[in-house]
């Protein structure tokens, strides 16, 4: 493609190409607020057939998609009107509301069937200049594919042909009024003339009104478009001897502003007349006049060229008469004045060997060089014989009946060193008669039509070659697009090795992060109980406590580091409920404000009506805890630190911008003003083991577990950032359509040591772990009963025994696991109790914290206080309703 056809700087000029108007206003169009969207999103047949459009200078439109979305070329503005630009991509069915019903048959056609429809001079009422106007068109439909294989659009080319059309008809009405005034020698025969013509020519005139006046002034004639007798103008006869003693023959008369005239077929009444003075037959003194009213939507001049053909027509007989040959000069001179006005050619042939007696300027521009006047047309055009053109002077001289040729082809040699010239015209061969109805002559009128006939021929051209250019450089685009989407493979494959890289360097980042912070806590662990070991068999136990303190430490450590990771990994176990998160910030305000310092200063702004959102408070507690320590050590020098609350609706792009699905959002955002962010930071900031401080001073797992845990409750955190101009960092959770819980639990009490009733069922594949559950078990009083996997879990469940509680692990081995099992165990036993206790992220196979009343979860490692205080809870509520299936 031609630069100058797309400049780069320009909005999609590969598709709307080129420097006409229409393409850039379609460059400019607001295509993303129509239903066929950003263009970048278009079809590529749809792209090539535009590209197609916009450099032909000839008429043409698309229509597109269900609606047949319009589009166009510059060269199809005249056709529009006043339509142009609006419109610019709009339905079709919109755009020509007026001749909709004409045309969709012809569009089903394109859509339904997928063939090609052509119409030459088809007759439409079009409203492009504010009023309905009669116009015609040689247009064909052909069918566009999408890249579908469907037809998803119509090409049409177009070529207006109204003026053609409408002048043919008025010419040939024109003819039988001056052929009727010519031949008629009374009066009263040229009243009834006029009349009866009037009387069938309709809209094709080109004036609203005609009268004839006779030499005393009297009007003769009343048309039946036409004006009231009291009209001033039927007064007319009282200047007619000034304007022709003055020597004039053809004047104009404005009517006024509301003459008195009916408005018919006509949009508005005549503003002006046109007089022609009416010479009988040898006569040069007028007998007679034409009044013509002109339409306002029509010029005068048209008008007046009408009749001059007329008053040809009127004229020639005499010059074809070669009897009164020598008296006609003066006539002859008339004529040549008037022919010389005429816009199309004219020329008068005498006698049965067609000698040329007067041709105008267009004819001789016509046939080129040569002198023809005075010659016969066999001598004057030679290059005429074995066109058939003697043949037809010659029929239209003998019969009588005049010849109406159209689009006809004729070779000429315009020049004498010149080859021949392929022309064609439009042209009437009108017979001349005497008084007494022999034929004397031929009047030959016409236009070169040679521009319109190559127009429809290229219009064919183009309809019948249309879709293959269309098909060939849709291939070229697919082939293109095939190298591209290789080329994209390629990378793709080259951007995966790259991520996979990043990947095992991340991996390892974070296992040997883990593994040194575990060495440290399981060099404490192993220490104490080393320590514990040694001093036992030296008999000394005074420092038991003080070892089993430091053992206990580490291992809190090491549960708090464990969970960081799996919020981070989003394999938690949550408990979500309907939280009010301005009621969850206001209760930690005063624990937050002791933990950034007073040199902080700390503003909290809560949204007024904020929704609820499902969400674990507990979990939510920990991550503003965390963003909050981040912002104060952001502020090594004291700053300020805000906290705000809001509703947030996001739509598609806000929604992509953040990596969440369109709907309502609650955020909670943290800012501090501190000292600011990097890029480079920024990319990294949610990565496990990332830390911008100093070694020993962080883990760098809060903000990785910020992120996990907002994933994991459907929601995501973002980092807003500059350096020097402090961190905005915001979590965004879904709303939630239903009140806030309570979510304060009761302050953990020693668990009270007495007796118990009753028999636990523990299931769990770890047998340190069950030992340890049944000993505490055993010290409440309970009786026990244990196994090692789901299969024999169940089989106990299933049995006769009396079991009041189940405790059993989330993941067992052997293809069942906990939940599976407590099921399994309601089926038989409706109401269980059960209690889950897992230590991996078995969130999903809970129902996301959403547990059936009578089910409770603990997660590992927990103290043994917690596990009693557990147990004594569920076995004291009373046991839930059995589920009854309906």
């Amino acid at each position: 493609m031609p630069e100058s056809l797309a400049p780069a700087a320009l909005p999609y000029a590969d598709i709307f190409v080129g420097p006409s108007e229409t393409a850039a206003l379609m460059r400019q169009h607001d295509w993303a607020a129509t239903p066929l969207g950003a263009p970048e999103g278009w079809p590529e047949s749809l792209k090539v057939a535009l590209r197609i459009l916009l450099t032909s200078r000839f008429e043409m439109w698309l229509g597109w998609g269900p609606d047949v979305a319009f589009f166009y070329n510059d060269a199809y503005r005249p056709t529009l009107g006043i339509k142009h630009p609006q419109a610019l991509g709009r339905p079709t069915r919109d755009v020509w509301s007026e001749i909709w019903e004409d045309v969709r048959g012809r569009i089903a056609t394109v859509y339904e069937r997928g063939e090609s429809t052509w119409d030459a001079a088809l007759m439409l009422l079009v409203e492009r200049s504010g009023y309905p106007e009669e116009t015609y068109h040689t247009f064909s439909y052909s069918p566009l594919i999408g890249d579908s294989g469907r037809i998803e659009g119509i090409f049409c080319a177009v070529s207006e042909e109204t003026g053609r059309v409408i002048s043919e008809r008025r010419l040939q009405l024109l003819r039988e009024l001056g052929a009727g005034l010519a031949s008629a020698d009374k009066r009263h025969a040229v009243v009834a003339t006029v009349r009866n013509t009037m009387a069938l020519a309709g809209r094709d005139l080109p004036f609203t009104l005609m009268y004839l006046f006779d030499a005393a002034g009297e009007p003769q004639l009343h048309c039946a478009v036409g004006m009231a007798t009291s009209h001033p103008l039927t007064s007319a006869g009282r200047w007619q001897s000034d304007r022709l003693d003055a020597g004039e023959t053809t004047w104009s008369l404005p009517l006024g502003d509301e003459p008195d005239v009916p408005t018919g077929l006509w949009n508005k009444p005549p503003t002006a007349a046109l007089v022609v003075a009416l010479p009988p037959q040898g006569t040069a003194r007028a007998a007679g006049f034409l009044v013509v009213g002109v339409n306002p939507y029509r010029a005068l001049d048209e008008a007046l060229m009408s009749f001059v053909r007329l008053l040809a027509g009127q004229i020639a007989p005499s010059l074809a008469n070669a009897e009164a040959l020598e008296a006609s000069t003066a006539e002859r001179d008339q004529l040549r004045d008037l022919f010389r006005q005429a816009p199309g050619f004219m020329c008068v042939t005498r006698g049965p060997g067609h000698v040329f007696e007067l041709v105008n300027a267009s004819y001789q521009q016509l046939v080129g060089h040569r002198q023809i006047e005075g010659k016969p047309v066999r001598e004057a055009l030679p290059e005429l014989g074995g066109q058939g053109f003697y043949e037809l002077l010659d029929s239209v001289y003998t019969s009588g009946r005049p010849f109406v040729g159209q689009s006809m082809q004729i070779m000429l040699q315009r020049t004498p060193d010149s080859p021949l010239a392929k022309r064609y015209l439009d042209f009437v061969y009108q017979p001349i008669v005497d008084a007494s109805g022999a034929v004397t002559g031929i009047f030959a009128e016409g236009a070169d039509v040679t521009e319109k006939v190559s127009a429809e021929n290229e219009l064919r051209r183009l309809n019948e070659n249309l879709e293959e250019r269309i098909a060939r450089r849709t291939r070229e685009v697919e082939e293109a697009l095939e190298q591209l989407k290789a080329e994209a493979r390629e990378r793709e494959s080259v951007q995966e090795a790259l991520r996979q890289s990043q990947k095992m360097e991340a991996v390892g980042q974070l296992t040997g992060g883990l593994a040194h912070d575990f060495n440290n806590l399981l060099a404490s662990i192993s220490g104490s109980f080393e320590l514990m070991q040694r001093r036992l068999s030296q008999g000394r136990v005074s420092d038991f406590e003080r070892y089993i303190s430091v053992g206990q430490g580490a291992a809190k450590r090491a549960a708090a580091l464990t969970h960081r990771m799996l919020a981070f990994s989003r394999r938690q176990t949550l408990e979500p409920k309907p939280t009010d998160v301005n009621r969850l910030v206001g209760g930690m305000e005063e624990l937050i404000r002791r933990t950034i310092g007073p040199e902080n200063e700390l503003e909290f702004v809560g949204a007024v009506g904020l929704w609820t959102t499902q969400v674990d408070p507990h979990q939510l507690e920990n991550a503003l805890l965390n963003l909050c320590i981040n912002a104060r050590d952001a502020m090594p020098s004291g700053g300020r630190l805000t906290i705000e609350t809001a509703n947030k609706w996001m739509d598609e792009r806000a929604g992509r911008e953040r990596d969440l699905p369109p709907g309502q959002y609650v955020s909670l955002c943290v800012t501090d003003t501190g000292t600011g962010m990097t890029p480079e930071v920024i990319q990294r900031v949610f990565e496990p083991f990332f830390t911008t401080k100093p070694i020993g001073m962080g883990t760098g797992l809060g903000l990785s577990m910020v992120y996990g845990f907002a994933r994991q409750s459907g929601g995501q955190v973002r980092v807003y950032s500059e350096v020097g101009m402090g961190t905005t960092m915001c979590v965004y959770l879904p709303r939630h359509h239903m009140a806030p819980e309570d979510f304060e639990l009761p302050v953990p009490v020693e668990p009270p040591r007495r007796s118990a009733a009753g028999t636990v069922l523990v299931v769990d594949d770890e047998p340190s772990v069950r030992a340890l559950v049944v000993e505490v078990l055993g010290d409440l009083g309970f009786q026990t009963l244990e196994a090692g996997d789901g299969a024999g879990g169940l089989a106990v469940l299933q049995s006769t025994v009396t079991i009041d509680l189940l405790i059993t692990d989330v993941g067992l081995p052997g293809g069942m696991n906990g939940r599976q099992l407590a099921d399994g165990g309601r089926a038989s036993r409706p109401g269980l109790k059960v209690l889950f206790i897992t230590g991996y992220a078995e969130n999903a196979v809970l129902g996301n914290g959403h547990l059936e009343p009578g089910m409770q979860v603990l997660t590992k490692p927990f103290t043994l206080d917690a596990l009693a205080l557990r147990v004594q809870d569920l076995i004291a509520t009373e046991p839930p309703p059995p589920t009854i299936d309906s």
